[in-house]
């Protein structure tokens, strides 16, 4: 094993990569032997799932072999379902586009594992369809064997590699999150001493990254497992704390920075929590007790309390030793802001939707125009690359590596054709034909080089190589690989030659956050949510989404600084806004608060001006706490100033 290792690091594969490999060889090869020795159609399509649904942790493992088989299904039957709802091949490729489509804008929209679900669904249908229609004289029966193959598999892989796939790592997971909040409290302590905002704008952005990058792995961590999405709550709730400890203590320290009284101890206390939360072992609650909650929440400091009671608890109840006997993480916050308001990119589905609905109806109605011999796996390929590529974060970086890897599959395809399968002559000669081409693509699958490519390299191979199928001649082999190359270079040149959505994205992000702002202002809706804690919810995810674009799309350093501004300037804004609402008509404070918010709405404008004409209005202000509340509004559209003004 030891003389191995050099030759493992050089291939970028450890030994739990290279066990891992092991498990999908044996299960490709295993299910595609039951499917042959079944005599099922097409039997190599059995292999297939296997690249997919195997993986490094046992829950995500069994999780996704279920959705996958639940959007198998349900596509089947869709697919099936069209087939026998309209009598013409083109109102079926309809039908299948818009399914299609409704299938890869779910899988944009759904979160976690269940998100497969809906990529599948699309897929089977188009499984279904597409031979159906493109190749009548196959009818049903091949769609109906692809559906059992595609079963086989899930069912195989699942068994085999199910008893000796780890467990996930979520000890390991839960300490990164607990390490992150111990960060955000070491940033709170730095900013509720005074540290100005240019010394700790590079912990912020960093703190805010991970904990997006940390929420957006938690549904996965948690999957397979009924404890760990117990514990997801708690998750979701220690990063929806640690953000909310951030913001208010950069409002305690433009207070601070303004020459108002902050308590000389507290930055003390937050970076003894920081201290006690990264020196916990490491499955148990950090030795704190909640501190007593202030009777409000109106000003920085009490916001800081507030956080950090509910920050301590959401961590004890995460490292409970019984995740059913953890605290109520509830009692510390309000209700609707325990838990991140999910995220969902409604553009970003649309847009998928269209690229793979429309894709996928234009190259079938294409090959069924032309009577070409090889277009369903065509039509096929623009639809499976298509909606693969539209649910990933970056497609454009992606789209090279998945022609790349298209290429390879077809070139082994062609070779085991032309070379390989003549020389076939019974069933244990055709299975032992295919195990140096598994080996090889489940070794490439787990190198931390290769990974990516590589999995559109064995499913292509597998595709392309029509293993279990009589021998054929040059033309029909050159024509599936022409086809299948066809699907990738015009789905990748598709995703190249678009334009560059990130930074739309990521002004469109921006944007939502201003107008969550603009509607505390007139919409009472909104207000009730900010006050029941939902619209800093949103927000907060919003900001996280930002910047795990950004990071994604390699811009990390493009994020707008002073992103928490936002959830400061909507706290004072509701603060003001209810306390206008309380006043009678004849309040003389009534006409000051109503042109301290008239002064305000000009903050996507003007903020400067903003800020100054506010502060202006609020020196008529008889209560106190209310003009302290106007000094954090213009605090906040000064250090938000890049976030308020949209960029052109």
């Amino acid at each position: 094993m030891n003389m191995l290792a050099p030759v493992g690091r050089r291939l970028g594969i450890d030994a739990s990569g290279a066990a891992l490999a092991l498990r999908m060889a044996v299960a490709a090869t295993l299910a595609f032997a039951i499917a042959a020795a079944f005599h099922v159609h097409n039997a190599y399509w059995a292999a297939m799932p296997v690249w997919v649904v195997a993986q490094n942790a046992r829950g995500l493992l069994i999780e996704r072999g279920f959705f996958r088989i639940v959007g198998t299904l349900v596509g089947a039957a869709a697919g099936f379902a069209i087939l026998r709802a309209v009598p013409g091949p083109y109102a079926a490729l309809t039908l299948l586009g818009l399914w299609v489509a409704a299938g890869a804008a779910g899988a944009a929209l759904l979160r976690g594992v269940v998100s497969y679900a809906a990529l599948m669904a699309g897929m089977t249908a188009a499984v279904v369809v597409l031979p159906s229609v493109l190749a009548p004289e196959r009818l049903l029966p091949l769609a109906v064997a692809r559906v059992e193959c595609t079963l086989i598999g899930v069912v195989v892989v699942t068994l085999v590699t199910g008893f000796f796939t780890p467990s996930a790592r979520r000890r390991e997971f839960y300490q990164r999150v607990r390490h992150l909040a111990a960060d955000a409290a070491h940033f709170a302590a730095e900013a509720a001493a005074g540290r100005p905002g240019r010394d700790t704008a590079a912990l912020e952005r960093r703190v805010l990254t991970e904990m997006g990058e940390v929420d957006a792995a938690a549904r996965t961590v948690a999957a397979g497992s009924v404890e760990g999405y117990r514990r997801l709550r708690y998750t979701t709730a220690l990063v929806a704390a640690s953000i909310a400890l951030m913001a208010a203590a950069t409002a305690l320290r433009a207070r601070r920075l303004r020459g108002e009284p902050v308590p000389d101890a507290l930055a003390g206390q937050l970076a003894s929590q920081a201290a006690l939360m990264r020196e916990a072992a490491p499955w148990e609650p950090a030795p704190l007790d909640p501190a007593q909650l202030p009777p409000r929440v109106a000003t920085p400091e009490e916001r800081v309390h507030r956080a950090v009671a509910w920050l301590v608890a959401a961590e004890q109840a995460l490292f409970a030793q019984r995740v059913d006997a953890a605290a109520d993480v509830r009692g510390f916050a309000p209700r609707a802001a325990a838990y991140l308001t999910p995220h969902r990119d409604w553009q970003r589905a649309a847009v998928n939707a269209v690229a793979a609905g429309l894709g996928t109806f234009v190259a079938a109605a294409v090959g069924l125009a032309s009577g070409w011999p090889a277009a369903e796996l065509a039509a096929l390929g623009v639809c499976i690359f298509s909606m693969v590529l539209g649910t990933l974060p970056a497609p454009r970086l992606v789209a090279p590596k998945l022609i790349a890897g298209v290429a390879a599959g077809v070139v082994a395809a062609t070779f085991y054709r032309f070379v390989v399968q003549p020389q076939v002559d019974g069933p244990v000669s055709l299975v032992l034909s295919l195990v140096p081409f598994i080996v090889v693509g489940a070794l490439a699958r787990v190198s931390r080089h290769t990974a990516m490519p590589a999995l559109d390299a064995n499913m292509c191979f597998m595709l392309g190589s029509q293993a279990g199928m009589p021998a054929a001649g040059g033309p029909e082999i050159l024509n599936g690989a022409a086809a299948l190359m066809t699907g990738a270079a015009l789905v990748g040149s598709a995703f190249l030659l678009a334009p560059d959505r990130s930074a739309s994205r990521s002004r469109a992000l921006a944007g939502h956050i201003r107008r969550d702002v603009a509607r505390l202002f007139d919409d009472p809706r909104t207000r009730a949510a900010a006050v029941a804690g939902e619209w800093q919810a949103q927000t907060a995810r919003r900001i996280l989404r930002l910047l795990l674009d950004l990071q994604r799309a390699g811009r990390s350093g493009d994020a707008p600084e002073g992103l928490l501004a936002a959830l400061n300037l909507g706290h004072a804004v509701t603060a003001l806004q209810t306390a206008l609402d309380a006043c009678e008509a004849a309040d003389p404070q009534r006409a000051a608060l109503d042109a301290v918010l008239r002064a305000l709405r000009a903050f996507d404008h003007d903020p400067e001006g903003a800020a100054a004409a506010a502060l202006q209005a609020g020196a008529a202000l008889h209560d106190g706490a209310l003009r302290q509340v106007v000094h954090d509004a213009a605090d906040a559209l000064r250090e938000g100033a890049a976030l308020w003004r949209p960029v052109a």
